[in-house]
């Protein structure tokens, strides 16, 4: 089946291309002659020439070059077709390696910008800390001061009332005395 209807699509190829205009199967066999004769020139005399085809050859020439043509046209559209999509799958890669790189890039300013928080959050609670270590240590040596100031007020204040004492007994003593 699949065979009768290739031969049959052969056959009309065939059809069409026997129907020729005249001029164009004029031009045909003069292209021809001209590449027979510069091969000729360029080719040493040695060779015989070739003899000229007849026109039902050349025909039937063409129409089994042209579905060999179509074919490699087919194939070359199917190359083009891959190396198209295949572009386009780098395109897209790429496009995605890049999403992903300024994803990764955006993740990484994000951490880094975290842990800056945190540092500079760790950074002012040590701070306070020391500031209230600080404050602490002020305050204890005030206090310490103010207890010694205290002593000492009160050191001076007993050496104050034993010297009020001793010079009270003198005082008295003297007054016996004079009694």
């Amino acid at each position: 089946m699949t065979k009768e209807v290739l031969t049959n699509e052969s056959e009309q190829e065939a059809e069409k291309n026997t129907v020729v205009p005249a001029e164009e199967s004029n031009q045909n066999e003069a292209q021809i002659v001209e590449t027979e004769v510069a091969a000729t020139e360029a080719v040493p005399e040695s060779k015989p020439k070739a003899k000229r085809t007849p026109k039902k050859t050349i025909e039937t020439e063409s129409i089994l070059e042209e579905p060999k043509e179509l074919e490699s046209e087919e194939a070359v559209s199917e190359t083009e077709e891959e190396t198209t999509d295949e572009t386009k799958d780098k395109s897209k890669n790429k496009k995605q390696n890049k999403k992903m790189k300024e994803k990764d890039k955006k993740q990484l300013a994000e951490k880094k910008e975290k842990l800056k928080k945190k540092k500079a959050a760790a950074k002012k609670k040590e701070k306070a800390k020391d500031q209230k270590k600080e404050k602490a240590k002020k305050a204890k040596l005030k206090a310490k001061a103010k207890k010694k100031d205290k002593a000492k007020k009160a050191k001076d204040k007993a050496k104050a009332k034993k010297i009020a004492k001793k010079k009270a007994k003198r005082a008295k003593a003297k007054k016996n005395k004079k009694k």
